[in-house]
């Protein structure tokens, strides 16, 4: 088992066969959209949504990328449970296919329904990444959807948003980048 409160450098479907089934409260994941605007996102990595499905108890949260969303909800299968959406209110996302300030989360597994919608701003210069997840971003879907002490997984950690949205609400976490 990984141990928690911790980032781990490597690749996130070889290190979460080290996690048991139902072993982490809900997993968040915000993979490479394939839209190639950065070096590190040259495509969606097909196949990780059985894995998180299988490690996660109360279900997963994917920010696929608007472009990958019916192949998203496709490897889900009857998992799939819906999409939450989440509007940038400054419009400082991007993505090719339009909807420049909405984010799509797909929701799959055991999820806590309710509140399908939120709005979140960017502040501060636009963001280099082309879809940035502010903290208030990543602690509205926290709250949204764990319980405080809950352990939860990014496999995707980037700059560590996730961590820190845990830390400042009182969850733990597993990141793997």
């Amino acid at each position: 088992m990984l141990e928690i409160n911790r980032i781990y450098q490597g690749n996130c479907l070889e290190l979460m066969k080290q996690l048991p089934d139902k072993s982490i409260d809900f997993v968040f994941a915000d993979p490479p959209y394939g839209i190639n605007k950065a070096e590190w996102d040259l495509n969606y990595p097909v196949g990780f949504e059985k894995e998180i499905l299988r490690v996660s108890k109360k279900g997963v949260a994917i920010t696929a990328g608007q472009e990958n969303i019916a192949t998203c909800i496709f490897e889900l299968g009857s998992d799939y449970k819906g999409i939450l959406s989440a509007r940038n209110k400054n419009g400082m996302t991007f993505n090719k296919i339009g909807f420049g300030n909405w984010i799509p989360v797909i929701l799959a597994g055991n999820i806590k329904r309710g509140q399908d919608f939120f709005e979140f701003v960017i502040n501060g210069k636009k963001a280099e990444h082309p879809s940035p997840k502010p903290i208030e971003f990543m602690k509205k879907i926290i709250l949204r959807f764990t319980d405080e002490n809950d352990l939860i997984l990014d496999p995707f950690m980037g700059s560590g948003t996730t961590a820190i949205a845990c830390m400042k609400t009182n969850r733990n976490f597993i990141g793997i980048e």
